[in-house]
């Protein structure tokens, strides 16, 4: 099972970090580290947000508001009790997505500032609300029935009952009330709001993670936050989220600021550890190393897998070992963004079937991938960016091309277990059982490891007998 093709799956994530969720509002736990006299990080709960809290003579500012409404709450007094305020003026977006965004209507009073982007990106996810408050439901009643079939002493039955609580908590926060609150100012490159005793520049990164990343520099206190592009425990830096990236201007953001006059002394991430700005220029250096070792091998005429030989892991990054990643997991996470890389070079087939098949449906999409592999040294096919695409399609409903596309991805990687793992996942959530056991079955003949394959086989099986 491809480990990205899940991030955007919230309550699949929280449920493998979460140790004791909260009965009630006040039994969230925040962690308070106080940076300065005028700068708080409120470390959260599920998702290990770090909420950033400023004061300045013109009032309180919060840089992110996390994913529960309750947790925003909790947030907000905490600061009153700390700064003894109450005139929150302003609340920043590092980007647009619900873990940083769904916390914001806590703040009424506050002008909303975010990427240009922000407003209708969050727009689409309002649309989705009552679909996914009725999923939840229907989840929460299957949970409960499991519960009730597991040994109430066991470790299944914890796992259980902390699913339960969380998704209680996700339908009682995100039903009667809840209001999607986008940013009421935007700019589209940088923006700088001078507040007296300290100065606010804002700058967008390019589109990376989100399509809407910026980072906001408070030079005053020698602080940068960068949203979720650089975290490195649970998570990989997240540099390439979206098809389309736009590295050259990460690396000239990162030049200004890390190479400007105003000295970094403290990185906020969005989420888990505080950085050095040491680290933060390690990574810089990563990401133009990739970039200009790729423009280079292109310009030769190298293949892509040529260029990758050339462009290995150097071992400083193998410090990720020690924040829990494996040295698979870690050699994954590199050859991702060499291939996303590569692909802003090339023109990638994925991007064009899933193009066409927008325009005009699967069939047209299985046209232009025949046409696409007449020419095949002209594009990118790659099995991790059609994986993408046909998550893409499955997380909107549209399950009959997303099939379509795993599909095209089986026939152009045959002996990858991970293409069939995605089929077979398609085809159960169609209700097409047979369909989805074979390909499971396949997968796990590709790797008996597979453990994601075995467990769906067994609930697969299992509800065949039952009918």
């Amino acid at each position: 099972m491809n480990l990205i093709k899940r991030f955007g799956l919230v309550i699949s994530f929280v449920l493998l970090v979460s140790i004791v969720l909260p009965q009630t509002e006040q039994d969230i736990p925040i962690e308070v580290v106080r940076l300065s006299e005028r700068v708080l990080v409120l470390k959260e709960d599920v998702m290990g947000n770090n909420i950033t809290a400023i004061a300045s003579k013109k009032g309180l500012i919060v840089v992110d508001t996390s994913f529960y409404p309750s947790t925003a709450r909790k947030v907000r007094g905490i600061i009153e009790k700390e700064f003894k305020r109450t005139d929150f003026a302003f609340v920043i977006n590092t980007h647009f997505h619900l873990d940083h965004a769904w916390g914001n209507q806590v703040f009424p009073e506050a002008t909303i500032i975010g990427h240009a982007e922000c407003p209708s990106m969050m727009d689409r996810d309002r649309e989705n609300i009552v679909a996914r408050i009725q999923n939840l439901k229907r989840r929460l009643e299957e949970q409960k029935s499991k519960l009730s079939q597991a040994d109430p002493n066991s470790q299944e039955a914890d796992v259980i009952r902390r699913s339960i609580r969380l998704m209680e908590r996700d339908i009682k926060d995100h039903s009667d009330g809840f209001i999607i609150t986008p940013p009421n100012v935007t700019f589209n490159d940088r923006m700088t709001w001078d507040l007296d005793d300290i100065t606010l520049k804002m700058y967008f990164f390019g589109r990376a993670h989100s399509g809407a990343d910026i980072f906001i520099h408070i030079p005053e206190e020698g602080i940068l936050l960068t949203g979720d592009i650089f975290l490195d425990r649970r998570w990989l830096p997240l540099f390439a989220g979206q098809p389309e990236l736009d590295i050259p201007k990460w690396i000239d953001v990162l030049h200004s600021l890390l190479d400007g006059q105003d000295k970094l002394i403290q990185i906020i991430p969005g989420h888990l550890d505080l950085w050095t700005p040491e680290k933060l220029d390690m990574w810089r250096d990563y990401i133009a190393e990739l970039w200009n070792g790729l423009q280079r091998a292109k310009a030769e005429g190298l293949s892509f897998e040529a260029a990758a030989e050339r462009l290995p892991l150097a071992e400083k990054y193998l410090y990720l070992r020690e924040n829990g990643h494996t040295d698979a997991r870690i050699q994954e996470f590199h050859r991702g963004n060499l291939e996303a890389f590569w692909s802003q070079l090339v023109e990638s087939a994925a991007q064009l079937v899933q193009d066409a098949i927008l325009a005009e449906g699967a069939e047209n999409g299985l046209k232009k991938l025949a046409e696409l592999k007449a020419q095949k040294d002209r594009y990118f096919f790659n099995e991790r960016q059609f994986n993408s695409v046909g998550y893409s399609f499955l997380a909107t409903g549209r399950t009959d091309d997303a099939i379509a596309v795993f599909k095209m991805n089986v026939e152009l990687f045959p002996k990858s277990w991970n293409v069939y793992d995605s089929l077979a996942e398609a085809y159960a959530g169609k209700g097409e059982t047979e369909l989805a056991i074979k390909n499971y079955e396949r997968s796990l003949e590709i790797n008996p490891e597979n453990q994601n394959a075995k467990n769906h086989l067994k609930n697969l099986k299992k509800d065949r007998e039952k009918k």
